[in-house]
């Protein structure tokens, strides 16, 4: 399928002067031309499944059942998981065919994300094109909308290696977007930038600023996989995560271990992979958490777990989480059922047992249509079809059926 759309190109002005405050909307309009449309580059979709297909078509006509008035938020943040769901899963036309669709300032955020997949499968002209789009559409949008648009415009920049555009965009943008460049220069960073790349992050850690903090540790992260093979390097970032993290919360801190576990795997390192999960466990254990936090974030670590080896472990924590949503579940909010059960879900898949994930996303949709409300109903159930297609798990005709009748039914009260 062809994708067609219409953009403006860019033809005396760079794509940074757009957003200078002196420049109005009419000189825009007239340093650009109408009569060009761009043809979604030469990339195609990935085959996938019919069912994943469907998944993916009912996922995202649910998100968009939802009433832009009053809940445009809503509406277009579950749109926006439909688009990147279809980006892991090599579909950027699709994709592109999805952002168009959104009607608030994600729209903008999803041609940069376009962009930056163009970026990294090495179509620099078309992320350009993706690029000047996610400016027009963005240069409505209140000030840290845009600014997350910038530091993912200045992303795509960076892996682009256009230093000048890169610094450009992500000049003064607010502390909470502030270093996340830093993580895309970690992963293209040559073997003779480390020690450059680690004293850029020393200075964003040292004033102790919490966003910039965790950032900063994410990008530390990226040098951690990108300098895998170097022991000492990769020991040095490793370190640096765990000795600089002490202003973070402790899901925080297991987040990282959990990327670096999965960095670990992707080297096939399993046995540093099981060591960073025990690691993670260790700080599970020792806090109390509300029964869905608990599911959701172990579900993660026993799918990490299974896959370094530690296989029977892992599936004796997912049966005592299955058991633990039973025992608490008048405990959980209805509308957070669905969300502790689907990593679980996705956890058994990835051990090899889709019977057992299969019946576990039967209960999620269940639970996500406990509350009397169409909107979390939506939410969840485009969430559950997003989680199915992206791991692999094809709905029966039993619960085929019962998606279709919940997404037929949705409806006031939103």
């Amino acid at each position: 399928m062809i994708l067609k759309l219409k953009i403006c190109l860019l033809l005396t002005v760079s794509v940074f002067f757009l957003f200078s405050a002196g420049c109005g909307k009419q000189d825009r309009t007239d340093a650009v031309t109408q009569q060009n449309s761009v043809i979604a580059g030469s990339l195609t979709d990935k085959t996938l499944a019919a069912y994943q297909s469907k998944l993916l078509n009912l996922a995202f006509e649910t998100a968009s059942a939802i009433p832009a008035t009053p809940h445009i938020k809503d509406r277009s943040r579950a749109q926006e998981k439909v688009v990147t769901t279809s980006l892991e899963l090599d579909q950027p036309r699709r994709a592109l065919d999805l952002i168009e669709r959104i009607d608030n300032w994600r729209r903008g955020a999803g041609y940069c994300d376009l962009a930056f997949y163009y970026a990294r499968h090495g179509y620099a002209n078309e992320a350009q094109q993706y690029l000047n789009l996610a400016v027009e559409t963005s240069e409505s949008a209140e000030d840290w909308r845009r600014d997350q648009i910038r530091v993912k415009i200045a992303s795509t920049y960076t892996l682009l290696r256009q230093t000048l555009q890169a610094d450009q965009f992500e000049t003064g943008v607010a502390d909470s977007e502030s270093g996340k460049v830093a993580g895309v220069k970690a992963m293209i960073a040559g073997e003779d930038y480390f020690d450059e790349q680690m004293n850029a992050l020393d200075a964003l850690i040292a004033p102790g600023n919490f966003d910039i903090v965790e950032n900063a540790l994410k990008a530390c992260a990226n040098l951690f996989n990108r300098f895998y093979d170097d022991a000492g390097r990769r020991l040095m970032a490793e370190d640096k995560i765990k000795t600089s993290w002490g202003k973070l919360p402790v899901f925080k801190r297991i987040e990282l271990l959990t990327e670096l576990a999965g960095f670990a795997l992707d080297h096939a390192d399993q046995a540093k992979a099981l060591e960073l999960v025990n690691e993670a466990q260790f700080l599970m254990d020792s806090a109390k958490w509300p029964p869905e936090y608990r599911i959701s974030l172990i579900s993660k670590l026993v799918r990490l777990r299974f896959l370094a080896g530690d296989r029977q472990k892992a599936r004796t924590e997912a049966d005592a989480l299955l058991a633990l949503f039973d025992s608490q579940r008048n405990k959980i909010v209805d509308i957070s059922r669905a969300g502790a059960l689907r990593p679980l879900a996705e956890a058994y898949q990835s051990m090899g047992d889709t019977a057992a994930a299969l019946a576990i996303y039967k209960r999620a949709v269940e639970e996500g249509v406990e509350n009397p409300n169409s909107r979390p109903r939506a939410e969840d159930l485009s969430a559950t079809c997003c989680s199915m297609a992206l791991h692999g798990v094809e709905p029966d005709a039993e619960l085929w059926a019962r998606i279709l009748q919940i997404n037929k039914e949705l409806g006031d009260p939103w």
